[in-house]
């Protein structure tokens, strides 16, 4: 069984280690960095709200329904007029 065991100072099958870190090395630890995030109940609440919107299902008839929605000009006035209540 010793001999299954890996000596770290050896090189194995002949080949050694890159012993200096090359521009290569530090882009891919850049990229795979682990990050870890903590939201608060309010950021969860959005991040859940819009997740479910990507995520929902839709039909044929909800597809053509939103391709034939009759337009008009009381409705595109009343949508580009409309109040916005900004709360932060």
């Amino acid at each position: 069984m010793d001999e299954n065991k890996v000596n770290s100072a050896e090189p194995m099958d002949g080949k050694t280690l890159p012993t200096e870190i090359n521009t290569w090395t530090k882009v891919k630890n850049f990229l795979c960095y682990e990050i870890k995030v903590e939201l608060t109940p309010k950021q969860e609440k959005i991040f859940k709200e819009v997740r479910d919107f990507w995520h929902q299902e839709i039909t044929k008839e909800d597809f053509k329904e939103v391709l034939f929605h009759e337009i008009t000009w009381q409705g595109t006035k009343d949508f580009w007029l409309q109040k916005i209540d900004i709360t932060l």
